[in-house]
């Protein structure tokens, strides 16, 4: 613990002392809520939810960080204003005390964040596809995960240990696509010192991925086809050809159909690499996914960084209202720039990141559904943190069962206990 959180615990437990002694209680305390625990106290140490326990919510910027919790005193009213006072005053010292970060939650499976019908299903298709051994087309906007799909296909395949080798063929000029996918002999071109294996050797008894494929010129197309019906490769400056077993998966922002619609796409090699087609929807059409992407990119960010920030609940809100034309790409960027500019420790909130982000930018207002599943799940998780993450507590201040709370968390993308799930099965 660094000597500024001791500081901090020091000048709680001065303002509990002198609450208790203004009130005539038996004992103050203030709790924190993320993770459950005593800050600090005078005298008993009251739990928020016990029975004879009084609590006010404390409040930093629009997030609830902690309680305030007394007991033994029967009458507060006269010192209402007194209590409030306090919690105000606590609250930015708890915000900004170091929290060690709350247990991973569960791998998403294959690497896949998000708890969407879309991603659930997503998962369902992938181990089915990657066990066909048929090549692949991953479809979907720049920035959604097309890569992400292609290594969990690999992953999830017989041919796993294998090499899993990308290529960006929008980077793949004329002059070098045939001895960037091809390979080289020494003394095939001026500068080619010793021979080269090109990517489709690279990635023999394993899986390629062209990213971006709609970016080959018409020119690379005609190649690309003819290895992918003979199976073989011919290197720049050899005679012989060397037969390659690839597995092939291939992505692109643009559908292929409308290419070939264009004259942009020749329609046998779409005919070739066509065979399966995944689509990963953009990340303003399944924005149950933002929390847990957020928690996933914010946890890696943390741990690389070696800090113990926590986002406020107020600032994912936010997050979630935006549109993300740049998709899950452009939320990790803008989480990775909140964690360097944020502060090292205690609760980050939108007034921490100044002009780092300024969204939300929204092309259009939220459906009623958007609306009111973002409010329902707001205010389950405030219940949470106010009952201090037990649900027996939650589902009698809801007025729900246990079971109807199980369900309704469930349906949220909480777990049992109301924080955000960062992945699970369909």
């Amino acid at each position: 613990m660094s000597a500024a959180t001791i500081n901090d615990h020091r000048a709680v437990e001065r303002i509990c002392r002198h609450l208790r002694a203004a009130l005539g209680a038996d004992g103050v305390a203030v709790w924190r809520d993320d993770p459950q625990s005593v800050v600090a106290g005078s005298g008993l140490l009251p739990e928020p939810g016990r029975r004879g326990v009084e609590a006010t919510p404390v409040i930093y910027g629009d997030d609830p960080v902690a309680q305030l919790a007394w007991c033994g005193h029967a009458n507060v009213e006269p010192h209402r204003g007194l209590v409030l006072a306090a919690a105000d005053i606590v609250a930015p010292l708890v915000a900004s005390m170091e929290t060690p970060l709350a247990p991973a939650p569960p791998d998403a499976p294959y690497g896949l964040v998000g708890v969407s019908p879309a991603m659930q299903r997503l998962r369902e298709l992938i181990p089915r596809a990657a066990a066909a051994l048929v090549p692949v087309l991953v479809e979907g906007e720049s920035g959604v995960g097309k890569e992400v799909v292609a290594r969990a296909l690999h992953a999830a395949g017989p041919r796993r240990n294998a090499p899993f080798v990308a290529v960006n063929c929008a980077a793949l000029s004329d002059e070098l696509v045939d001895a960037e996918l091809f390979g080289h002999a020494r003394g095939a071109f001026t500068g080619a010192a010793i021979e080269r294996r090109g990517l489709f050797e690279e990635a023999h008894g394993g899986t390629l991925f062209l990213d971006e494929v709609a970016e080959l010129s018409p020119r690379a197309q005609a190649k690309l086809l003819r290895v992918l019906q003979e199976g073989e490769v011919r290197r720049l400056g050899e005679n012989h050809p060397r037969r390659v077993d690839v597995r092939v998966v291939s992505a692109t922002n643009r559908p292929l159909r409308d290419e070939v619609a264009g004259g942009r796409f020749r329609l046998d090699l779409r005919f070739r690499l066509d065979v399966v087609r995944l689509v990963v929807p953009p990340l303003r059409e399944r924005r149950d996914d933002i929390p847990p992407l957020v928690e996933h990119f914010w946890r890696q960010t943390m741990v690389r960084l070696r800090r113990a920030a926590r986002l406020a609940p107020s600032l994912v809100t936010a997050l979630v209202a935006h549109d993300w034309p740049g998709n899950a790409r452009e939320l990790q960027n803008v989480v990775t720039a909140v964690a360097a500019a944020g502060p090292v420790r205690g609760l980050v909130t939108r007034d921490d990141i100044g002009a780092i982000w300024t969204g939300p930018v929204r092309d259009r207002p939220p459906t009623l559904d958007e609306a009111r599943r973002a409010f329902d799940a707001h205010f389950v998780g405030a219940a949470f943190e106010r009952c201090g993450r037990r649900p027996a507590v939650v589902a009698r201040e809801l007025g729900l069962s246990r079971q109807g709370l199980a369900k309704l968390t469930a349906r949220l993308g909480l777990t049992r206990d109301g924080a955000p799930v960062l992945g699970r099965t369909g």
